[in-house]
């Protein structure tokens, strides 16, 4: 008789998983995809602002003689001594250079100094006495006044001006500063004619031997060029000249002197006649000394 004997059942081995190398027991972790850099909004550089150009200004001393001050001339100080030093040979000419009898050369403010000293106590000319008056010292331009003063028969007073470019030292004239030079004649024509006829109007009032001494009312009409029939002064078509000018805060300044003689001046109208800088814009020359 077979006996049976139940045996338990042994579970069926899985081969056993070799084991990780070092290599493989470092596991990397998954890399993360790339960031794309954030595009940045492209930022214009600021056009720079043009440089606006260095303006010159000069510095105004008084040369004289240490005692009495008797002849005073205007010198400039400047960065560039070049410069300074023609402006300062125009000054010396312009306070002192027609008023000697004797020009010392070189020409220098205290050489021209002292020869007046020289002709003074000479009693040569009756020049007595000379100083200035600085009327514009901005935007690159340097105007000044000189004023000599004689003594004679009639005391007088004698004015000239000197206008300069700071930048180069260049005495300057009215056809440096204005193209349309016709439109500003006719214009100052204009203003002499409107000052002569206004003159003439009050001049008796100021001065009543005029209301019967006809010959010198006639003489005074005269010397004015004036036209009694026409009611205006009469100038020759290149009338006036620029010969003196002078620029001041406000604007061109003109000049015509009748030329009376010392002893009726005083019948003689204003000299000076003022163009605003406003009102000269049309005629200035473009890019020149007053475009500014």
């Amino acid at each position: 008789m077979l006996l049976l004997l139940a045996l338990p059942a042994v579970a069926q081995q899985q081969p056993a998983a070799p084991k990780p190398t070092p290599t493989q027991q470092r596991s990397t972790p998954p890399r993360k995809p790339a960031r794309r850099p954030v595009a940045r909004p492209k930022t214009t550089k600021p056009t720079p602002k043009p440089v606006a150009p260095k303006l010159e200004h000069a510095v105004v001393i008084s040369v004289s003689d240490t005692i009495k001050h008797r002849f005073v001339v205007p010198q400039v100080q400047m960065a560039n001594a070049a410069v300074a030093a023609r402006i300062n040979l125009g000054l010396t000419d312009a306070a002192l250079g027609e008023d000697l009898e004797d020009v010392p050369q070189p020409l220098t403010a205290q050489a021209a100094i002292d020869q007046a000293h020289v002709e003074f106590e000479a009693g040569k000319s009756g020049f007595t006495e000379s100083r200035y008056e600085v009327l514009y010292n901005d935007h690159n331009l340097l105007s000044v006044e000189c004023i000599s003063e004689y003594l004679g028969a009639y005391p007088s007073t004698v004015r000239r001006h000197a206008t300069f470019d700071l930048r180069t030292g260049r005495l300057l004239e009215v056809r440096d500063l204005v193209a349309d030079t016709a439109s500003l004649r006719q214009r100052w024509q204009e203003s002499i004619n409107r000052r002569v006829t206004e003159h003439l109007r009050t001049l008796p009032n100021e001065y009543p031997q005029l209301t019967t001494d006809s010959v010198m009312l006639a003489d005074v009409k005269q010397r004015l060029y004036w036209n009694d029939s026409l009611k205006a002064v009469e100038l020759l078509p290149e009338e006036p000249r620029f010969y003196d000018f002078a620029l001041t805060p406000f604007g061109l300044m003109l000049y015509y002197d009748f030329g009376f003689p010392h002893v009726i001046q005083a019948l003689q109208p204003e000299l000076n006649y003022q163009f605003l800088y406003a009102n000269l814009k049309p005629w200035l020359k473009p890019k020149g000394p007053l475009d500014f």
